[in-house]
């Protein structure tokens, strides 16, 4: 198995990284679901947003960065 460091320097600054992921997805006012797959390279996390009847959009965000700040851009369509 793949040994993966840590992102965070510390608790605290991991708890202020999910709070403000939080904060980034329910700005968008959209219904999302967060789910979690074991794959190859361990736990992915994915968020499943939007239009049901859409045609589904994978979008990849950059490393270490949110997610949720990518999806804002897709909140207008």
């Amino acid at each position: 198995m793949i040994q993966v460091s840590q992102v965070y320097r510390s608790k605290n600054g991991k708890s202020a990284s999910y709070s403000l992921y939080d904060q980034q997805v329910e700005a968008l006012e959209l219904p999302y679901q967060d789910m979690f797959l074991e794959t190859s390279f361990g736990k992915t996390h994915l968020i499943e947003l939007g239009k049901p009847d859409g045609k589904p959009l994978l979008v990849f965000h950059g490393g270490n960065t949110s997610s949720a700040y990518n999806l804002h851009q897709f909140k207008f369509y």
